[in-house]
């Protein structure tokens, strides 16, 4: 009975232990399918989240992107970043570029890690922390230093981390990286750049200077004031442009000097315009607008003469052309650092070499007609402006008399008008009341000839102003390369103020036409008048001469008064 016992216990025990190893497969099993479960849960959760990320992978952040191996102990202790971009110079733009790219994704991820749809799953902690693992990664553009033996066996490691300060370091101070002879060029460099930085710091500072001149030109008012402005800017052309260029060295004492002179030229340019500036703002007060109101009843006697006078202001700009404007700078200014100072010069104005620039003194009128009038077959037209041109001078002349006479009698409505207006621009003044204003520039018309130096630093200049005598001569010279013809015709068209004198004392100073005269009107201004006109065959000879009034004249213009009734 005791063997049945021990047996049954046997199969009792056998079973029990076959059901132990039963359950535990099958618990085995159980874990192996809920983790694969897990797995697979995970693997639909972390594909999902790479999927909204855009992500191909967790590889998009390495956590290092360089690998240098070297062959001791020594050299891998020694090896720093300073080492590895010295031996790869090309690496650090790409290393800046790695450490921008792997910020931009590490900031995608942590918006993601600060805001997303599955942080209810159950696998979200696990997420987290995978992306966690990847943000290690960023920041910093990293290096592995391994030291492998010769035999192949790595003996040890090493991380470098380079972050975008350390980039901007090197690219602030290039000499980190550079061997001696490379750092001593480079200082050659550094030193030739500053001193290219200070020399266009001047050339800025002389701009400014010019840009202010040039805004302000136009508006000037003051007798003078832009020949004295073109005068500044001529010398500050003159004394900064070439000498900057020279200075060799930051410290040469030749900057103070010219920072001085710059700095005084800026003093009276600006003394000009402030000057100017109170001319016009005295215009724009209330003290002036009453003056020029009491005026415009006074003036409206005389609008009409104003104008006929502006008329013969601008017949003379017609003959001759107006004033130009050219830029003035200097001839070698290659980098064009220095901006162009607009001014104006006469139109006739011949850039000659030296050689001609002393011939010309000598003989102006033959290199007038040389330079001026190269076209023989234009000489009978140019005779004819030139004898118009004396004419319509005189006119003037007469009449800048007659408008002084009109100032006077207005003397006594000009009260209280500041002394620094009447002393700086009076013929702006009485412009300002309607008065014809003919300013000097207008009756002296001129040829100049001009020469510069290659390099800019000589410049010299002569006009020849057209005097009624001047004009006279410049006709001869003209008619003595003309046929026989041709210079008899001319010769019937000049009117000299011999002529004119005698033809107005013939007429007793009296308007041919209305009877008007100076016995009358002493402000009267008288022309003479072609009876038939040049322009229709009438000779410059008494017979074909009369006094006419200003009106008259004005009227009749270049017609035959039987026409015009």
């Amino acid at each position: 009975m005791e063997g049945v016992a021990i047996i049954a216990t046997i199969i009792v025990f056998t079973v029990f232990i076959a059901a132990i190893i039963v359950t535990a497969h099958i618990r085995e099993r159980e874990r192996r399918e809920l983790e694969a479960a897990r797995e697979r849960e995970y693997r639909e959760l972390e594909a999902a989240a790479l999927k909204e990320l855009e992500f191909p992978n967790w590889k998009v952040i390495p956590y290092y992107d360089e690998y240098i191996t070297v062959k001791s102990r020594q050299a891998l202790e020694k090896y720093d970043d300073i080492k590895f971009f010295k031996e790869n110079r090309e690496k650090l733009g790409q290393a800046e570029n790695i450490i921008e790219r792997k910020n931009i994704i590490a900031e995608t991820l942590r918006s993601f890690l600060a805001n997303n749809e599955y942080q209810s799953h159950p696998q979200y902690q696990r997420l987290a922390q995978q992306i966690e693992y990847v943000l290690k990664g960023a920041g910093a553009f990293r290096i592995q230093v391994r030291y492998i033996s010769s035999a192949g066996n790595h003996l040890g490691s090493k991380g470098i981390s380079v972050s975008q300060y350390d980039i901007d370091r090197f690219k602030r101070d290039p000499s980190l990286l550079m061997s001696k002879g490379e750092y001593s060029k480079y200082l050659k460099e550094q030193k030739k750049e500053e001193l290219s930085q200070k020399q266009h710091e001047y050339y800025e500072d002389v701009n400014r200077i010019i840009d202010r001149a040039n805004a302000n030109r136009g508006s000037l008012v003051m007798k003078g004031s832009q020949a004295q402005l073109d005068s500044l800017i001529g010398r500050l052309f003159d004394r900064t442009v070439n000498s900057i260029k020279r200075i060799k060295t930051l410290d040469s004492e030749e900057w103070a000097l010219i920072g001085d002179f710059v700095e005084n030229i800026r003093t009276s340019v600006n003394g000009i315009i402030k000057d100017n500036r109170r001319i016009l703002d005295y215009y724009d007060s209330s003290d002036f607008l009453k003056i020029k109101k009491t005026c415009e009843s006074l003036m409206s006697s005389q609008r009409e003469f104003n104008e006929y006078i502006s008329e013969k202001v601008h017949s003379i700009s017609q003959l001759f052309g107006t004033r130009v404007v050219r830029n003035e700078t200097v001839h070698d200014d290659e980098y064009h650092y220095i901006r162009p100072y607009k001014k104006e010069i006469t139109p006739f104005t011949a850039e000659v070499s030296a050689a001609v620039f002393a011939s010309a003194e000598n003989n102006p009128l033959e290199y007038i007609v040389k330079y001026f009038y190269p076209d023989k077959r234009s000489y009978p037209e140019q005779i004819q402006k030139l004898c118009r041109l004396v004419e319509e001078l005189e006119t003037l002349k007469d009449a800048k008399q007659i408008i002084e006479n009109y100032k006077t009698e207005y003397q006594q409505y000009l009260r209280d008008v500041p002394d620094f207006v009447m002393k700086n621009d009076e013929s702006g003044f009485y412009s300002r009341l309607g008065f014809a204003i003919i300013d000097e520039n207008v009756l002296t018309v001129e040829y100049k000839f001009s020469y510069t130096s290659g390099g800019g630093m000589a410049q010299r200049s002569f006009t020849v102003p057209m005097t009624e005598e001047t004009i006279t001569d410049l006709i001869k010279v003209l008619e003595s390369e003309l046929t026989a013809s041709a210079f008899a015709k001319t010769q019937r068209l000049l009117m000299t103020k011999k002529l004119r004198d005698f033809i107005k004392r013939r007429d007793n100073f009296t308007c041919c036409h209305c009877g008007n005269s100076t016995h009358i009107e002493p402000n009267l201004l008288l022309e003479i008048d072609h009876i038939i006109p040049v322009s229709k065959g009438g000779q410059t000879v008494e017979d074909n001469l009369q006094t006419l009034c200003w009106k008259c004249n004005r009227a009749k213009s270049n017609k035959i008064f039987s026409e015009m009734i």
